[in-house]
Protein backbone atom coordinates (compact mmCIF):
# COMPACT_ATOMS: atom_id res chain seq x y z
CA UNK A 1 0.00 0.00 0.00
CA UNK A 2 1.32 3.42 -1.00
CA UNK A 3 1.54 6.19 1.59
CA UNK A 4 0.49 9.81 1.15
CA UNK A 5 2.20 11.59 -1.76
CA UNK A 6 1.39 15.29 -1.53
CA UNK A 7 1.97 17.63 -4.47
CA UNK A 8 0.89 21.29 -4.60
CA UNK A 9 0.36 23.30 -7.78
CA UNK A 10 0.00 27.07 -7.93
CA UNK A 11 -2.70 27.39 -10.59
CA UNK A 12 -2.80 31.21 -10.51
CA UNK A 13 -6.49 31.45 -9.61
CA UNK A 14 -6.22 28.81 -6.87
CA UNK A 15 -3.92 26.27 -5.25
CA UNK A 16 -4.39 22.62 -6.17
CA UNK A 17 -3.24 20.00 -3.67
CA UNK A 18 -3.22 16.37 -4.79
CA UNK A 19 -2.66 13.73 -2.11
CA UNK A 20 -2.11 10.55 -4.04
CA UNK A 21 -2.76 7.34 -2.13
CA UNK A 22 -4.20 3.88 -2.75
CA UNK A 23 -5.34 3.66 0.88
CA UNK A 24 -8.99 4.29 -0.07
CA UNK A 25 -11.37 2.95 -2.72
CA UNK A 26 -12.85 6.42 -3.02
CA UNK A 27 -11.73 9.81 -4.28
CA UNK A 28 -12.50 12.83 -2.10
CA UNK A 29 -12.43 16.39 -3.42
CA UNK A 30 -12.67 19.54 -1.32
CA UNK A 31 -12.86 23.12 -2.61
CA UNK A 32 -12.37 25.72 0.14
CA UNK A 33 -13.16 29.43 -0.29
CA UNK A 34 -11.65 31.74 2.32
CA UNK A 35 -11.96 35.41 3.16
CA UNK A 36 -11.82 37.64 6.23
CA UNK A 37 -14.96 37.16 8.29
CA UNK A 38 -17.53 39.96 8.19
CA UNK A 39 -20.49 39.85 10.57
CA UNK A 40 -22.95 41.10 7.93
CA UNK A 41 -21.97 38.25 5.56
CA UNK A 42 -22.52 35.31 7.92
CA UNK A 43 -26.25 34.93 7.22
CA UNK A 44 -25.95 34.97 3.45
CA UNK A 45 -23.10 32.45 3.57
CA UNK A 46 -25.29 30.08 5.57
CA UNK A 47 -28.12 30.54 3.10
CA UNK A 48 -25.82 29.81 0.16
CA UNK A 49 -24.67 26.67 1.98
CA UNK A 50 -28.24 25.36 1.76
CA UNK A 51 -28.82 26.49 -1.84
CA UNK A 52 -25.74 25.38 -3.76
CA UNK A 53 -26.13 21.62 -3.66
CA UNK A 54 -29.88 21.69 -4.26
CA UNK A 55 -29.69 22.09 -8.03
CA UNK A 56 -27.77 23.56 -10.95
CA UNK A 57 -28.73 24.78 -14.42
CA UNK A 58 -27.86 21.34 -15.80
CA UNK A 59 -29.75 19.60 -12.97
CA UNK A 60 -32.60 22.04 -12.25
CA UNK A 61 -34.51 19.93 -9.72
CA UNK A 62 -33.46 18.06 -6.62
CA UNK A 63 -34.84 14.87 -8.15
CA UNK A 64 -32.65 15.19 -11.24
CA UNK A 65 -29.69 15.80 -8.93
CA UNK A 66 -30.42 12.68 -6.89
CA UNK A 67 -30.79 10.55 -10.03
CA UNK A 68 -27.38 11.71 -11.24
CA UNK A 69 -25.66 11.06 -7.90
CA UNK A 70 -27.08 7.53 -7.94
CA UNK A 71 -25.83 7.00 -11.50
CA UNK A 72 -22.39 8.10 -10.34
CA UNK A 73 -22.34 5.16 -7.94
CA UNK A 74 -23.91 6.99 -5.00
CA UNK A 75 -21.70 10.07 -5.14
CA UNK A 76 -21.87 12.11 -1.92
CA UNK A 77 -22.11 15.91 -1.66
CA UNK A 78 -21.33 18.02 1.39
CA UNK A 79 -20.98 21.71 2.25
CA UNK A 80 -19.70 23.40 5.38
CA UNK A 81 -19.37 26.95 6.59
CA UNK A 82 -17.08 27.69 9.52
CA UNK A 83 -14.57 30.10 11.00
CA UNK A 84 -10.91 29.83 11.97
CA UNK A 85 -9.50 32.89 13.68
CA UNK A 86 -10.14 35.95 11.50
CA UNK A 87 -11.34 33.95 8.48
CA UNK A 88 -14.63 32.57 7.21
CA UNK A 89 -14.22 29.33 5.26
CA UNK A 90 -16.79 27.83 2.91
CA UNK A 91 -16.12 24.30 1.63
CA UNK A 92 -17.68 22.10 -1.00
CA UNK A 93 -16.85 18.40 -0.72
CA UNK A 94 -17.62 15.29 -2.71
CA UNK A 95 -16.73 11.63 -2.34
CA UNK A 96 -17.16 9.00 -5.02
CA UNK A 97 -15.97 5.51 -5.88
CA UNK A 98 -12.72 5.41 -7.85
CA UNK A 99 -13.21 4.26 -11.45
CA UNK A 100 -10.84 1.36 -10.68
CA UNK A 101 -13.91 -0.19 -9.03
CA UNK A 102 -16.58 1.05 -11.46
CA UNK A 103 -15.88 1.90 -15.09
CA UNK A 104 -13.39 3.97 -17.04
CA UNK A 105 -14.13 7.68 -17.25
CA UNK A 106 -16.21 7.88 -14.07
CA UNK A 107 -13.59 9.90 -12.17
CA UNK A 108 -13.77 12.71 -14.70
CA UNK A 109 -17.58 12.54 -14.91
CA UNK A 110 -17.91 12.73 -11.14
CA UNK A 111 -15.55 15.70 -10.78
CA UNK A 112 -17.24 17.58 -13.62
CA UNK A 113 -20.64 16.98 -12.04
CA UNK A 114 -19.32 18.33 -8.73
CA UNK A 115 -17.72 21.41 -10.32
CA UNK A 116 -20.89 22.11 -12.29
CA UNK A 117 -22.75 22.49 -9.00
CA UNK A 118 -20.14 24.98 -7.79
CA UNK A 119 -19.89 27.08 -10.94
CA UNK A 120 -23.45 26.81 -12.29
CA UNK A 121 -25.76 26.60 -9.25
CA UNK A 122 -29.44 27.50 -9.32
CA UNK A 123 -29.36 30.11 -6.60
CA UNK A 124 -32.99 31.08 -7.19
CA UNK A 125 -34.36 27.60 -6.49
CA UNK A 126 -36.32 26.88 -3.27
CA UNK A 127 -35.09 30.03 -1.53
CA UNK A 128 -37.98 30.12 0.95
CA UNK A 129 -37.37 26.50 1.92
CA UNK A 130 -33.67 27.15 2.44
CA UNK A 131 -34.37 30.33 4.42
CA UNK A 132 -36.55 28.29 6.78
CA UNK A 133 -33.66 25.86 7.33
CA UNK A 134 -31.31 28.72 8.20
CA UNK A 135 -33.95 30.30 10.45
CA UNK A 136 -34.39 26.98 12.26
CA UNK A 137 -30.62 26.78 12.83
CA UNK A 138 -30.50 30.32 14.20
CA UNK A 139 -33.38 29.65 16.59
CA UNK A 140 -31.89 26.30 17.66
CA UNK A 141 -29.08 28.13 19.45
CA UNK A 142 -31.36 28.94 22.37
CA UNK A 143 -32.50 25.30 22.62
CA UNK A 144 -29.01 24.00 23.38
CA UNK A 145 -28.16 25.60 26.71
CA UNK A 146 -24.44 24.80 26.53
CA UNK A 147 -24.11 26.45 23.09
CA UNK A 148 -26.34 29.33 24.17
CA UNK A 149 -24.27 29.99 27.29
CA UNK A 150 -21.00 29.87 25.36
CA UNK A 151 -22.45 32.25 22.77
CA UNK A 152 -23.55 34.72 25.47
CA UNK A 153 -20.09 34.48 27.00
CA UNK A 154 -18.35 35.28 23.71
CA UNK A 155 -20.94 37.86 22.64
CA UNK A 156 -19.82 39.99 25.58
CA UNK A 157 -16.42 40.56 23.92
CA UNK A 158 -17.99 42.94 21.38
CA UNK A 159 -16.71 42.97 17.82
CA UNK A 160 -14.30 40.05 18.06
CA UNK A 161 -14.76 37.46 15.27
CA UNK A 162 -15.80 34.75 17.73
CA UNK A 163 -18.53 36.99 19.19
CA UNK A 164 -20.68 36.59 16.06
CA UNK A 165 -23.56 34.12 15.82
CA UNK A 166 -22.15 31.45 13.50
CA UNK A 167 -25.68 30.60 12.27
CA UNK A 168 -26.49 34.16 11.20
CA UNK A 169 -29.21 36.65 12.10
CA UNK A 170 -32.94 36.45 11.38
CA UNK A 171 -33.37 40.18 10.72
CA UNK A 172 -30.74 39.94 7.95
CA UNK A 173 -32.21 36.71 6.58
CA UNK A 174 -35.55 38.41 5.88
CA UNK A 175 -33.85 41.10 3.78
CA UNK A 176 -31.84 38.81 1.47
CA UNK A 177 -33.08 38.76 -2.15
CA UNK A 178 -32.07 36.59 -5.12
CA UNK A 179 -29.88 39.34 -6.59
CA UNK A 180 -28.03 39.67 -3.26
CA UNK A 181 -27.29 35.95 -3.28
CA UNK A 182 -26.04 35.92 -6.87
CA UNK A 183 -23.88 39.00 -6.35
CA UNK A 184 -22.30 37.64 -3.20
CA UNK A 185 -21.70 34.20 -4.69
CA UNK A 186 -20.01 35.75 -7.73
CA UNK A 187 -17.71 37.65 -5.40
CA UNK A 188 -16.84 34.39 -3.63
CA UNK A 189 -15.83 32.75 -6.89
CA UNK A 190 -13.80 35.75 -8.02
CA UNK A 191 -12.24 37.16 -4.87
CA UNK A 192 -11.83 34.45 -2.24
CA UNK A 193 -8.60 32.58 -1.53
CA UNK A 194 -9.23 29.10 -2.94
CA UNK A 195 -7.60 25.79 -2.08
CA UNK A 196 -8.55 22.55 -3.82
CA UNK A 197 -7.71 19.16 -2.31
CA UNK A 198 -7.98 15.79 -4.03
CA UNK A 199 -7.34 12.61 -2.04
CA UNK A 200 -7.18 9.22 -3.76
CA UNK A 201 -5.42 7.18 -6.40
CA UNK A 202 -5.59 9.66 -9.29
CA UNK A 203 -3.85 10.85 -12.45
CA UNK A 204 -2.42 14.28 -11.55
CA UNK A 205 -2.39 15.66 -15.09
CA UNK A 206 -5.99 14.62 -15.67
CA UNK A 207 -7.05 16.35 -12.44
CA UNK A 208 -5.13 19.52 -13.31
CA UNK A 209 -6.71 19.71 -16.78
CA UNK A 210 -10.27 19.32 -15.46
CA UNK A 211 -9.91 22.05 -12.84
CA UNK A 212 -8.15 24.37 -15.27
CA UNK A 213 -11.32 24.43 -17.41
CA UNK A 214 -13.50 25.64 -14.54
CA UNK A 215 -11.24 28.04 -12.67
CA UNK A 216 -10.77 30.80 -15.24
CA UNK A 217 -10.36 33.70 -12.79
CA UNK A 218 -6.91 35.29 -13.02
CA UNK A 219 -7.26 38.08 -10.46
CA UNK A 220 -6.55 35.81 -7.55
CA UNK A 221 -5.01 37.36 -4.44
CA UNK A 222 -1.57 35.90 -3.83
CA UNK A 223 -1.19 37.10 -0.26
CA UNK A 224 -1.92 34.73 2.60
CA UNK A 225 -2.83 36.98 5.57
CA UNK A 226 -2.64 35.75 9.15
CA UNK A 227 -5.80 34.06 10.36
CA UNK A 228 -5.00 34.63 14.03
CA UNK A 229 -7.64 36.74 15.77
CA UNK A 230 -6.55 39.85 17.69
CA UNK A 231 -5.80 39.45 21.38
CA UNK A 232 -8.34 40.56 23.95
CA UNK A 233 -7.23 43.26 26.33
CA UNK A 234 -6.66 42.11 29.89
CA UNK A 235 -9.32 43.38 32.28
CA UNK A 236 -8.79 44.87 35.74
CA UNK A 237 -12.07 43.39 36.89
CA UNK A 238 -13.68 40.21 35.59
CA UNK A 239 -16.96 40.87 33.79
CA UNK A 240 -19.78 39.00 35.57
CA UNK A 241 -22.93 38.18 33.59
CA UNK A 242 -25.94 36.04 34.41
CA UNK A 243 -29.44 35.08 33.34
CA UNK A 244 -32.13 33.02 35.04
CA UNK A 245 -34.16 30.52 33.08
CA UNK A 246 -36.51 27.62 33.73
CA UNK A 247 -34.05 24.83 32.90
CA UNK A 248 -33.03 21.54 34.54
CA UNK A 249 -29.47 22.58 35.38
CA UNK A 250 -27.40 25.74 35.57
CA UNK A 251 -24.56 26.46 33.16
CA UNK A 252 -21.29 28.03 34.25
CA UNK A 253 -19.09 29.34 31.44
CA UNK A 254 -15.77 31.15 31.86
CA UNK A 255 -13.72 32.95 29.22
CA UNK A 256 -9.95 33.21 29.61
CA UNK A 257 -7.74 35.61 27.75
CA UNK A 258 -4.33 34.36 26.58
CA UNK A 259 -1.76 36.98 25.63
CA UNK A 260 1.78 36.78 24.34
CA UNK A 261 1.90 33.17 23.18
CA UNK A 262 4.72 32.07 20.91
CA UNK A 263 3.86 30.03 17.83
CA UNK A 264 5.09 26.89 19.59
CA UNK A 265 2.98 27.60 22.68
CA UNK A 266 -0.14 28.30 20.64
CA UNK A 267 0.07 25.19 18.47
CA UNK A 268 1.39 22.58 20.89
CA UNK A 269 1.54 23.62 24.55
CA UNK A 270 -1.88 25.27 24.93
CA UNK A 271 -3.82 22.26 23.53
CA UNK A 272 -1.96 19.95 25.93
CA UNK A 273 -2.72 22.31 28.83
CA UNK A 274 -6.42 22.38 27.88
CA UNK A 275 -6.61 18.60 27.55
CA UNK A 276 -4.88 18.05 30.88
CA UNK A 277 -7.06 20.61 32.65
CA UNK A 278 -10.50 19.60 31.38
CA UNK A 279 -10.40 17.50 28.24
CA UNK A 280 -11.71 14.18 29.55
CA UNK A 281 -13.06 12.23 32.52
CA UNK A 282 -9.42 11.77 33.58
CA UNK A 283 -8.76 15.51 33.67
CA UNK A 284 -7.85 17.66 36.67
CA UNK A 285 -11.15 19.56 36.70
CA UNK A 286 -13.36 16.50 36.22
CA UNK A 287 -11.80 14.81 39.22
CA UNK A 288 -11.80 17.93 41.40
CA UNK A 289 -15.23 19.34 40.52
CA UNK A 290 -17.30 16.25 39.79
CA UNK A 291 -15.72 13.21 41.42
CA UNK A 292 -14.41 14.76 44.65
CA UNK A 293 -17.11 17.38 45.28
CA UNK A 294 -20.09 16.33 43.12
CA UNK A 295 -20.70 19.95 42.14
CA UNK A 296 -21.07 19.37 38.38
CA UNK A 297 -22.63 16.94 35.95
CA UNK A 298 -19.78 17.67 33.53
CA UNK A 299 -16.90 20.11 33.17
CA UNK A 300 -14.83 20.68 30.03
CA UNK A 301 -12.30 23.03 28.49
CA UNK A 302 -12.37 24.43 24.95
CA UNK A 303 -9.09 25.74 23.57
CA UNK A 304 -9.27 28.19 20.65
CA UNK A 305 -5.60 28.56 19.79
CA UNK A 306 -6.13 30.94 16.87
CA UNK A 307 -8.50 33.13 18.87
CA UNK A 308 -6.07 33.42 21.79
CA UNK A 309 -8.79 32.30 24.20
CA UNK A 310 -9.79 29.34 26.32
CA UNK A 311 -13.19 28.52 27.79
CA UNK A 312 -14.38 26.29 30.60
CA UNK A 313 -18.00 25.20 30.81
CA UNK A 314 -19.79 23.12 33.40
CA UNK A 315 -23.32 21.83 33.96
CA UNK A 316 -24.01 22.43 37.64
CA UNK A 317 -26.78 22.40 40.22
CA UNK A 318 -28.40 25.75 40.89
CA UNK A 319 -26.48 27.86 43.38
CA UNK A 320 -23.16 26.05 42.98
CA UNK A 321 -21.42 28.43 40.57
CA UNK A 322 -19.27 30.15 43.23
CA UNK A 323 -18.10 26.82 44.67
CA UNK A 324 -17.20 25.49 41.23
CA UNK A 325 -15.34 28.69 40.34
CA UNK A 326 -13.26 28.44 43.52
CA UNK A 327 -12.22 24.89 42.66
CA UNK A 328 -11.38 25.83 39.05
CA UNK A 329 -9.30 28.80 40.26
CA UNK A 330 -7.49 26.61 42.77
CA UNK A 331 -6.65 23.98 40.14
CA UNK A 332 -5.35 26.54 37.65
CA UNK A 333 -3.28 28.39 40.28
CA UNK A 334 -1.80 25.08 41.39
CA UNK A 335 -0.53 24.47 37.84
CA UNK A 336 0.93 27.98 37.51
CA UNK A 337 2.77 27.44 40.83
CA UNK A 338 4.47 24.37 39.39
CA UNK A 339 2.34 21.54 40.75
CA UNK A 340 2.09 19.29 37.70
CA UNK A 341 0.70 15.77 37.71
CA UNK A 342 3.16 14.12 35.31
CA UNK A 343 0.82 11.19 34.67
CA UNK A 344 -1.99 13.51 33.60
CA UNK A 345 0.43 15.45 31.41
CA UNK A 346 1.49 12.26 29.64
CA UNK A 347 -2.14 11.13 29.27
CA UNK A 348 -3.04 14.51 27.72
CA UNK A 349 -0.19 14.25 25.21
CA UNK A 350 -1.16 10.67 24.31
CA UNK A 351 -4.78 11.74 23.72
CA UNK A 352 -3.75 14.52 21.34
CA UNK A 353 -1.26 12.30 19.52
CA UNK A 354 -3.92 9.58 19.11
CA UNK A 355 -6.29 12.18 17.66
CA UNK A 356 -3.65 13.33 15.15
CA UNK A 357 -2.98 9.74 14.06
CA UNK A 358 -6.70 8.93 13.80
CA UNK A 359 -7.24 11.90 11.48
CA UNK A 360 -5.08 10.16 8.88
CA UNK A 361 -7.48 7.21 8.71
CA UNK A 362 -10.04 9.09 6.61
CA UNK A 363 -9.81 11.45 3.60
CA UNK A 364 -11.54 14.40 5.31
CA UNK A 365 -9.08 14.20 8.20
CA UNK A 366 -6.17 14.11 5.76
CA UNK A 367 -7.50 17.21 3.98
CA UNK A 368 -7.95 19.00 7.32
CA UNK A 369 -4.33 18.28 8.22
CA UNK A 370 -2.96 19.61 4.93
CA UNK A 371 -5.27 22.64 4.98
CA UNK A 372 -4.07 23.50 8.49
CA UNK A 373 -0.55 23.38 7.13
CA UNK A 374 -1.56 25.84 4.42
CA UNK A 375 -3.40 28.17 6.80
CA UNK A 376 -1.05 28.35 9.76
CA UNK A 377 2.20 26.81 8.51
CA UNK A 378 1.52 23.71 10.53
CA UNK A 379 4.19 21.00 10.55
CA UNK A 380 3.91 17.58 8.94
CA UNK A 381 2.08 14.97 10.98
CA UNK A 382 5.18 13.20 12.29
CA UNK A 383 6.78 16.51 13.27
CA UNK A 384 3.57 17.64 15.01
CA UNK A 385 3.48 14.40 16.98
CA UNK A 386 7.11 14.93 17.97
CA UNK A 387 6.40 18.51 19.11
CA UNK A 388 3.42 17.42 21.22
CA UNK A 389 5.38 14.57 22.79
CA UNK A 390 8.12 17.00 23.83
CA UNK A 391 5.81 19.42 25.68
CA UNK A 392 7.27 19.65 29.19
CA UNK A 393 6.02 20.61 32.64
CA UNK A 394 7.99 23.83 32.29
CA UNK A 395 6.15 24.64 29.05
CA UNK A 396 2.78 24.08 30.76
CA UNK A 397 3.71 26.28 33.72
CA UNK A 398 4.93 29.06 31.42
CA UNK A 399 1.69 29.06 29.38
CA UNK A 400 -0.49 28.85 32.50
CA UNK A 401 0.95 32.18 33.67
CA UNK A 402 -0.26 33.86 30.46
CA UNK A 403 -3.88 32.87 31.08
CA UNK A 404 -6.21 35.34 32.81
CA UNK A 405 -9.93 35.26 33.52
CA UNK A 406 -11.88 37.72 31.37
CA UNK A 407 -15.63 37.04 31.60
CA UNK A 408 -18.01 34.76 33.48
CA UNK A 409 -21.54 33.95 32.32
CA UNK A 410 -23.93 31.91 34.45
CA UNK A 411 -27.24 30.63 33.14
CA UNK A 412 -28.90 30.02 36.48
CA UNK A 413 -31.66 27.43 36.71
CA UNK A 414 -34.77 28.61 38.50
CA UNK A 415 -34.67 27.22 42.01
CA UNK A 416 -37.20 24.37 42.24
CA UNK A 417 -38.31 25.68 45.62
CA UNK A 418 -39.32 28.92 43.99
CA UNK A 419 -41.54 26.99 41.60
CA UNK A 420 -43.51 25.23 44.32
Amino acid sequence: MRGLEHTSYDMNAYKLHIINTDKFKTITVSVAFRRKIVKEEITIRNLIKELVINSSFNYPTQRSLIIETERLYDLKLMTSNYRIGNDAIFTFKTRFLNEEYTEEGMNEESIRFFLDLIFNPRLDNEIDKCKKKVEKSIKSLSDNKVKYSLFKLLYSTGDMPYAYNSYGYIDELDKIEVDDIKKYYDSMLKDDLVDVYVVGNVNCEEIKNIFREYFKVTTFHKNNPSIIAPELNNVRKVLELSETEDVNQSQLTILYNINGLSDYERKYVLPVYGEMLGGSSNSILFEAVREKNSYAYYVNTIVKSYDNIMMIYAGIESGNSKNVRKIIDKCMKSISKGKIDEEKLEDAKKTIISSIKASLDNPIGIISNYYAKELVNSLDTEERIKMVSEVSSEDIIKVSKKISMHTVFVLEATDEKDND
